[in-house]
């Protein structure tokens, strides 16, 4: 069973995976040699967790990084966002993890990540022992909730994942309160602007954040009003709203339809050729071809 969370979560760290090992990671990301590239090994990973005896209750990444001694390393995160406890889920990480290095031959370093709300579920070991026999697997955990009581420090760190954070512990908060999510929407977006990140980077947690928490269609619409607002007063003058839906229709749900119509929509309000292509990920033919239509 797959959260309706997983892709935001999927799409946040393969596009800001170096912010994301520096939050959450920063013995391993000073280890790292970014200058000789990552590799997200998505093909690999799926012909080891397709076994449906292991089950795929994550939103699992396996990245290729070279370490700053030239040698190369396999970093399997596992993020576990459903919102209970899992009995197996030590199990389930030592499984991946002794599968895929006998697959590929790799050393693989294990990360794990939980967003549930249990602050006494730690599950950050597997460990099994019979006559003169053990096997102990200890692996990095990181729980959200922990951040609970740093919201301040959350608010004025520089590391984009900080707001990241921020939106899901927000989520947890609100539960079924809309009204909450709306305020805390508006808030993280405000925020987003003033902490003078790129235009990448914006786009990015915008996405995110817009995917975290998800309003019902009045409340979108009245969401959307306040950053019309914003736009006019030029603090959202590089990222529209137009843009932002487009891509998460787009790019999150995968759906071609979705881009087809998120790029009318910005064909109709006059958005350039080349802003178009970066929020729906058309090609310029396709795009000047519904230009034509239109």
């Amino acid at each position: 069973m797959m959260s309706k969370y997983d892709s935001a979560w999927k799409e946040v760290i393969e596009n800001l995976f170096e912010d994301f090992l520096q939050f959450f990671f920063p013995d391993i990301f000073a280890d790292i040699d970014f200058s000789n590239g990552y590799e997200f090994l998505n093909k690999e990973l799926s012909s080891i967790v397709k076994d449906n005896k292991i089950g795929r209750r994550f939103a699992d990444e396996l990245v290729k990084v070279f370490l700053k001694d030239g040698s190369e390393k396999w970093l399997l995160i596992h993020i576990e966002v459903q919102g209970y406890k899992e009995n197996n889920f030590e199990e389930r990480i030592f499984v991946y993890n002794y599968r895929i290095f006998d697959k590929y031959k790799k050393e693989v370093i294990s990360l794990a990540i939980l967003t549930d709300e249990d602050k006494n579920y730690r599950p950050n070991n597997y460990k099994t022992e019979r006559w003169n026999f053990k096997c102990n697997v200890e692996f990095p955990l990181v729980k959200l909730v922990d951040y609970q009581n740093k919201i301040k420090d959350l608010e004025n760190n520089k590391n984009p994942f900080s707001l990241v954070v921020l939106a899901h512990l927000k989520l947890i908060e609100a539960g079924k309160d809309n009204n909450k999510k709306f305020d805390s929407k508006i808030t993280l977006i405000k925020m987003l602007l003033k902490k003078g990140f790129d235009k990448n980077r914006i786009k990015e947690l915008l996405i995110f954040i817009d995917w975290i928490l998800q309003l019902p269609e009045k409340l979108e619409e009245r969401f959307e009003e306040e950053i019309e607002k914003m736009q006019e007063e030029k603090l959202m003058s590089y990222v529209t709203t137009w843009e932002r839906r487009a891509k998460k229709e787009g790019r999150l749900e995968g759906r071609l339809e979705g881009k087809i119509e998120a790029a009318k929509i910005l064909i109709k309000k006059g958005i350039d050729l080349e802003t178009i292509i970066e929020a729906t990920g058309l090609s310029k033919n396709e795009i000047e071809k519904l230009q034509q239509e239109n």
